[in-house]
Order: C-alpha cells, then structure tokens, then sequence
C-alpha cells in the first residue's frame, strides 16, 4: 500500500503543514498580543490604581473608580451621545450603502467612475476631512452656507448648536464611511448566483419580492459583518469630535472615547480613564455579541 513520504514519525505531512499554516499567523499573533491584550491588560491593572502618566502609579483603590463612574453625570452623557451617534450613523449609512451598491453591481457606463467618487472619502485621512467639512460648516463663510443661501434658507450654526452639532458630525462620518461599507455589500452582491434570480422570476416574483427573499437572506452574512464593524467603528468615534467640535457645545458631542482622552491626557487621571476604557470594551464586546446573535442568518 502506498504511504505518502514522510507519513511517519512526529513529523508527519499533515503537522509540517499544521506548522507551516502556523508560521504565518504568528506575526498577526505577535501585532495582537503585543499592540491589542497586553494594553488591554495593563488598561484593567492601572483601573485599579490611582495612576497618572506623570506620577505613575498610586495607591490600590480597588474598584473605585467604576464606583465613581456610577455617580459621574459626564460618563452618562458621554455614553448617551455616543449611542446617538451610532443610532443615527449606523442605519442610515447601511440604507444608503445598500442601495448604492444594489444600483452599482451592474457594469454600466460610467459606474467605475461613480464608485471611485465614493471610495475616495474612504482612503482619505480623517483628520484632513474633518478640518474640511468644519470649514464647510462655517457659520459666515462656509460652502454649506452659501448653498443654503442660495436656496432662500438663512444661515444656519452647525458645530456651535447644541441640537445641530452631532448630526453635523453625523453627516460628515456618513460620508466619510459610506465607501467601506458599499464595497463590501457591492462584493457580498456579486458573489449570489444568478440562478436564484432566475428561479425566483420562473416563481413570478417581481424585482421587490425578489430583492427582500432571495437577495436579503444570501447577503445576510455580509451585512451581519458589515453592521457589526460599522457600530464598532462608531462607538470609537474621537477624530471629528476632537477636532471640529471639541466635544461642545454644552457637551452635545462628547462621545465616551473623547471623555476617556479628556480624562487620561488633559486631567492626568490616567487610573479613572482606564477604567472608562475597560467599560467601553465590554459594552463593545456585548454589543457586538447581540448584533451577531440577532443578525445571524437562521439554517
């Protein structure tokens, strides 16, 4: 009977290959532990601790900071607005992606150049975006204003309203993002077969029945990945607010992670900010886990 050259001993073909497979993930093993556990870890010890960047670490209080967090009204808005800010970005930038993407698969005339125009956002830097649209935002001399004026609609203040401040920044994320997410629907489109398609037009479905039955269900895993990561994303926000509106006014944009940078690099209380930080990853962690149970397609 044929055995397959070196099939014995410790070094069996299968295990060089298992050995081999692992060689090349240990440099993302490396990024992750080194870049992403071990400051997790060292987030969750210095919680513990009053520590500042300064003055290192203090004396062991234990849990008193997350005691503290309880009874800080700023924590609370600050995670108030943060919500908002994924409520109003997440589905709205889904909606429009979707529909982009849906428009875009087919290879018309002139689409490249559409989803190049939309893609371009996308690799731009965000900190060169956001000075950007808070010149547009300008209340006297911005673009958006002149073509409000223009239009018979008075000025408007944008970033120094407390109520039109965070769909402002809202607006521009939108924007900004809205290239990341179609182009992975517009892949997750790409990769249903047509037979479906077809199999539902034999059925007598029309292009909606068509759409909500057979395109939904198959692209439900892209979307899950999609939908996940983009509120992720979100709940992180720090870029626009810390440079367009500095979480004001009247803390109308003061998101949990701008607060935790507030905390830890302006207040030097470097102890409470890593308590707010182990706080956020756990609410990430959570929610993460309930959109992936909620959205996850039924076999």
């Amino acid at each position: 009977m044929y055995e397959r050259p070196g099939s014995r001993g410790f070094f069996t073909w299968r295990r060089r290959q298992l050995l081999l497979a692992f060689l090349f993930v240990v440099p993302a093993l490396i990024n992750f532990t080194v870049f992403r556990y071990i400051p997790i870890l060292a987030s969750i010890r210095a919680s513990l601790y009053q520590y500042s960047l300064l003055g290192g670490y203090g004396d062991f209080i234990g849990l008193d900071h997350y005691a503290r967090m309880l009874h800080d009204p700023t924590f609370w808005t600050s995670l108030r607005v943060t919500t908002l800010f994924v409520i109003y970005k997440v589905p709205i930038q889904i909606v429009l992606s979707l529909a982009l993407a849906v428009f875009l698969q087919r290879e018309t005339i002139g689409a490249g150049i559409v989803r190049s125009a939309i893609l371009t956002p996308m690799v731009t830097s965000i900190i060169v975006v956001s000075i950007l649209w808070a010149m547009m935002y300008h209340s006297q001399q911005g673009l958006i204003q002149s073509m409000l004026n223009a239009v018979g609609i008075p000025r408007q203040a944008f970033l120094s309203d407390a109520r039109r401040a965070l769909p402002a920044v809202t607006v521009m994320m939108i924007w900004k993002d809205l290239g990341f997410s179609m182009i992975i629907l517009l892949a997750g489109l790409k990769a249903i077969p047509q037979t479906y398609y077809e199999a539902a037009l034999v059925d007598g479905a029309n292009a909606w029945e068509a759409f909500r039955r057979v395109t939904i269900p198959l692209l439900m895993p892209v979307l899950m990945f999609v939908i996940v990561t983009q509120a992720i994303f979100s709940f992180q926000v720090f870029v626009p607010v810390y440079q367009m509106t500095k979480g004001g006014p009247q803390d109308s944009t003061k998101v949990l992670v701008y607060y935790i940078y507030q905390q830890g690099f302006r207040f030097q209380d470097m102890g409470y900010a890593s308590a707010l930080s182990v706080v956020a990853l756990v609410i990430l962690i959570v929610v993460s886990y309930l959109l992936m149970r909620w959205l996850q397609p039924q076999t």
